[in-house]
């Protein structure tokens, strides 16, 4: 009986949630498109819908693979309520996939369980606030104090590596709990840069994202399968 109710919970969270995304995303994109919109209507500007989609058909070839396969990657992780919230406020990978990977740890919850999407929810809505803050902060009060010193030459080598260094301190908690684990997708993105380049990887990233979360999977059960992972892991895993 207690199953069945906190499964029932659940269904009505995630039918709530994903309600509340799709009227959030249809009202957001509705005020992102108004804003070039009206200015093109109030200055009268003759717009050509050929060109537009001429000129955009390019990126959305390269970006809606892209797309595609971030938001499913990026569910199993932060769940539905984190993807809208996350692609609504935007600078997913720099910011909200990174608030939520430490509020969750924080919190002591697995990603993908409900609890931590509760979690990863609460954190992105945090890091939103407290980025838009501070950009008001850094505009109007701060902003032409401070951009000397964040510009100086010595400093060039720490922004250039800001992504590394916030992914890498992420990712190496969950890669020490789960050694066996991160074999294959380590194995697997080493070998392409070393094969490919680097910035061929990154340029066609999104293509090489599901073979790798492929990989990763088969290789995972595999090892189940061969009793490579002990039930010690697995309780792990699953708490």
């Amino acid at each position: 009986m207690t199953n069945h109710s906190d499964h029932e919970k659940s269904l009505n969270f995630d039918n709530a949630i994903n309600n509340l995304g799709r009227l959030t995303s249809i009202i957001s994109l509705a005020l992102m498109i108004s804003v070039p919109l009206i200015i093109t209507i109030v200055n009268k500007i003759d717009v050509s819908f050929g060109k537009i989609m001429g000129a955009a058909s390019g990126l959305i070839a390269m970006f809606a693979p892209m797309a595609v396969v971030e938001n499913i990657s990026y569910y199993s992780i932060i769940g539905a309520g984190g993807v809208y919230l996350s692609c609504i406020t935007g600078n997913v990978m720099n910011m909200k996939l990174p608030s939520a990977l430490s509020g969750m740890k924080l919190a002591g919850v697995t990603p993908g369980s409900a609890k931590g999407d509760v979690i990863s929810i609460i954190s992105i809505a945090i890091s939103s606030f407290v980025t838009v803050s501070i950009l008001i902060l850094s505009m109007f009060i701060i902003g032409e104090y401070i951009t000397p010193y964040l510009s100086a030459p010595m400093l060039a080598p720490a922004w250039a590596n800001i992504m590394p260094a916030l992914l890498g301190a992420l990712v190496t908690p969950f890669v020490v709990k789960s050694v066996k684990l991160s074999i294959a997708p380590f194995t697997v993105s080493i070998a392409l840069c070393v094969f490919l380049g680097g910035a061929f990887v990154q340029r066609y990233q999104s293509y090489f994202l599901p073979l790798i979360m492929s990989l990763s999977v088969l290789a995972s059960y595999c090892m189940f399968k061969s009793g490579m992972m002990d039930k010690k892991t697995d309780n792990s895993q699953a708490e």
